[in-house]
């Protein structure tokens, strides 16, 4: 892992004393996996109880957990209180979109985490562009936003 790990410094008043760690992502298939010459859960495994927070993307448009997905979700159990679960991109949706995917996602979470609670899942579009324009959701998607970090 190490030996493909990047480091970069971005002057941004946001990320002003911390360290942001985003990793390349869960993959799905098994060749896909194999190839990776690491394990990614162990890499998750060993930063978790180093970092503060940890967030969990899914794009609106894929929010299927693959195995690997599954595995580090598990790997993160006892780090509840650093996991936040996040929609990206959910401005593309229609709001009937939204809650049907935002509900599909909470019950496949709810099959892995186990947990008397439904997990909350913050929704937005994180990225540097405006939200899309005309969307009477956008003031929940700004108020999401503030409430994440």
């Amino acid at each position: 892992f190490l030996s493909k790990f990047l480091g970069c410094e971005v002057p941004s008043l946001f990320a002003r004393g911390c360290t942001l760690i985003d990793t390349p992502g869960v993959l799905s298939g098994r060749k896909q996996t194999e190839d990776r010459l690491y394990s990614y859960e162990d890499v998750v495994r060993w930063f978790a109880p180093r970092a503060d927070l940890i967030l969990l993307m899914f794009d609106a448009h894929k929010v299927d957990i693959s195995d690997e997905f599954k595995r580090v979700i598990e790997v993160l159990q006892g780090h509840d209180d650093k996991v936040r679960v996040v929609m990206n991109k959910a401005d593309s949706l229609s709001p009937e979109e939204l809650l049907r995917v935002n509900s599909a996602l909470s019950w496949s979470l709810s099959r892995i985490l186990r947990s008397p609670e439904s997990r909350r899942v913050y929704v937005g579009s994180f990225w540097d562009a405006p939200l899309r324009h005309g969307n009477f959701l956008n003031p929940l998607f700004e108020s999401e936003a503030v409430a994440l970090l």
